[in-house]
């Protein structure tokens, strides 16, 4: 289905005289003919009746008029967003983040960006680990929010260290829990834990704090959760208390009128957090925002 095709079955159909409409863009009427038969055969419908005087849109032709004409202004839209990009002389920087907590780091660093780099415009994409790592892989991304050992597999990516993040346990300030300063696991043996889908974080060799919520969810029923702010949203509202890295929990999290917050000890020996980009990149603004990034504090 090219373009052209389209052009000339809207107008066919517009005019409903095949020769006026060939006229109209310059063509033989044969060859418009040819190029709304060929449509014909890929869409695998007829879409005008023809008889000695007369041109009508079958059924199947109606149906998709409306349709036609909403893929031609999509085309030309997106032409002109490519013109108005190339134009302009924009770059697009483009960041994957795996938790919407990770976004708050983001907005000083991209308030000096923009200063320092006026013509950089930021592209944030939010996913699963897995899809951020595929994105990554694949050059789809710039610059990956992640733990040392979500790339650790990735070739030609360097990592550079922000610093090293522990598990915290969230759960309602009403939980009876809230009044201790820090947590063992055995604390929570009687909770209804609240966890991100596995897809959202490797699973660590050797972790003791994976294989302990293993053994956890064979005797209780546990929450699995598709985003961090749903996993927080629950543990607020005192559903149970959730198990999240340093990086899904919003650092203006812990205030009077929000969740309690609350280490886990001994569960882990910590995770590198910092972020992930490639080798090869040589530009002068994604070096600015790695820096930037493991300086924060």
């Amino acid at each position: 289905m090219t373009r052209q095709q389209l052009n000339c079955f809207v107008l066919a159909a517009d005019k409903l005289n095949f020769t006026k409409a060939a006229e109209e863009m310059f063509l033989s009427t044969p060859t418009l003919t040819h190029h709304i038969k060929t449509l014909e055969q890929e869409l695998g419908a007829i879409l005008f009746v023809r008889a000695a005087k007369t041109v009508k849109l079958t059924e199947a032709g109606a149906t998709f008029y409306s349709d036609a004409r909403e893929i031609l202004s999509k085309m030309s839209l997106a032409e002109k967003n490519v013109q108005k990009i190339t134009n302009s002389d924009l770059t697009f920087l483009r960041i994957g983040c795996i938790s919407t907590a990770e976004l708050e780091l983001l907005e000083e660093i991209l308030q000096n960006l923009r200063r320092q780099y006026p013509k950089v415009y930021p592209r944030i994409s939010v996913h699963d680990y897995s899809t951020m790592k595929n994105l990554f892989s694949n050059r789809q991304l710039d610059l990956l929010l992640a733990t040392k050992e979500m790339i650790n597999d990735i070739r030609d990516c360097s990592f550079r260290k922000r610093k090293t993040v522990s598990n915290y346990a969230v759960m309602s300030k009403t939980s009876p829990l809230s009044a201790k300063k820090r947590l063992r696991f055995e604390d929570l043996e009687h909770e209804c834990l609240i966890l991100p889908l596995p897809k959202f974080l490797p699973f660590q060799n050797g972790n003791r704090l994976q294989e302990k919520i293993v053994l956890h969810s064979q005797s209780h029923v546990n929450l699995m959760c598709e985003n961090d702010q749903a996993a927080i949203l629950l543990a607020r509202c005192g559903y149970g208390v959730a198990i999240l890295p340093e990086f899904f929990i919003p650092p203006r999290l812990d205030g009077p009128d929000d969740a309690a917050i609350l280490p886990l000890a001994d569960e882990t020996d910590g995770m590198e957090y910092g972020i992930a980009y490639h080798t090869d990149a040589k530009e002068a603004y994604i070096k600015y925002l790695v820096r930037s990034f493991c300086a924060q504090t």
